[in-house]
């Protein structure tokens, strides 16, 4: 089949979330065509290699607000700029579509990318888009804006558990969806679980849009020193690599793809932002981790106390962390104790798909 996968591009999550999916259509001797743009699409395409096209096309930029005022007064401006870049990817992707025949499109949260000529399909853990003041009314028009977009596709996939799951009122316990049309498949990671040795006592995982990473790394790299065991921190730095050791703290720029999955199997404690992508990928691992949600960032923010509530993850806000005492008191929660197998996520999704075309 002829296939156009696009992906969002608000942080490199659903980029590497998107790649076992793709590379299994690849192997399968599909021909996918990747649209992305950003960062997403240049760890697509140093992923991906450049056997496949790729078209970049920008999507809708992230709403971010550091409290509940902003969020109202940002809310007022965003929406129709939301609505134009729709209109804009959509006109983009028509004109590929013309020059060329393709059997369907797969969209990772790009609310741009559908035709009503050919199947379309949408995956995202965010059936529920949350707000900062938790108000109801907001969440469940949002329901009803997702409901819209979604008689667009002829079949929406959670990379989620309809039962004992990860990412809760993201996804579950929907006022306006009935949660019987859409397809809980699993979680999606790009890493797995190897049996290494856990010599890591800490790993440090400073990622996310600026000036919040660097206040992340400004705070976290000022007591890092101060844990106890095996220490790496890696800083999300592409720009100038470097490997700095000190004692029992090494810290990296950046890291590939292979040494981060290296670092997360022989890691006893992960700390890092609360991303949904991240919490799959501990997941998938099976590793504890003390999640430090990016302030504005609402999902991260809900995502924590979520975890925080189940027990299954310790969260703290950036303002209040104690990196020594914090530690303590995450490795004392359970981490995710059911299996994650992103190789039946896989199968699901593609089952869906060829079901559907």
């Amino acid at each position: 089949m002829e296939i156009i996968y696009a992906v969002c591009s608000w942080g490199l999550g659903h980029a590497t979330r998107s790649l076992p999916v793709i590379r299994k259509l690849i192997n399968e001797k599909h021909h996918v065509t990747v649209i992305s743009n950003g960062r997403s699409l240049e760890v697509l395409k140093k992923e991906l290699g450049d056997d496949i096209p790729y078209v970049d096309i920008p999507d809708y930029p992230m709403l971010l607000s550091e409290n509940t005022r902003q969020f109202l007064a940002k809310s007022m401006v965003y929406w129709p700029v939301f609505i134009k870049r729709i209109e804009d990817g959509l006109s983009q992707l028509q004109k590929i579509l013309e020059k060329k025949h393709y059997d369907c499109i797969i969209s990772d949260a790009r609310y741009d990318m559908y035709s009503k000529k050919i199947p379309s399909f949408f995956i995202s853990h965010q059936m529920r888009i949350m707000n900062p003041l938790q108000i109801q009314l907001f969440e469940r028009a949002m329901e009803r804006f997702n409901m819209f977009f979604f008689k667009r596709y002829v079949g929406v996939m959670v990379p989620d558990y309809k039962e004992n799951d990860l990412s809760g009122d993201l996804s579950h316990h929907l006022k306006r969806i009935d949660e019987n049309t859409i397809h809980y498949v699993g979680v999606l990671s790009d890493f797995t679980k190897r049996p290494l040795k856990k010599d890591i006592d800490y790993l440090i995982s400073i990622s996310g849009p600026e000036p919040q990473r660097s206040i992340l790394e400004e705070k976290l790299a000022s007591h890092a020193h101060e844990l106890e065991g095996n220490v790496v921190m890696t800083l999300g730095k592409a720009e100038n690599y470097s490997i700095i050791k000190k004692k029992h703290l090494t810290t990296y720029s950046f890291v590939t793809k292979e040494l981060r999955e290296e670092l997360l199997n022989k890691a006893k404690l992960v700390v890092s932002r609360s991303g949904y992508s991240t919490i799959m990928d501990v997941a998938v691992v099976g590793t504890k981790a003390l999640f430090i949600p990016t302030p504005g960032q609402i999902e991260q923010e809900y995502l924590s106390h979520y975890h925080n509530t189940l027990g299954t993850f310790y969260s703290v806000s950036q303002d209040a962390i104690d990196l020594k005492s914090d530690v303590k008191t995450a490795a004392q929660k359970t981490g995710i104790t059911r299996e994650c197998d992103v190789k039946k996520t896989v199968e699901n999704i593609l089952g869906i798909i060829m079901d559907k075309t």
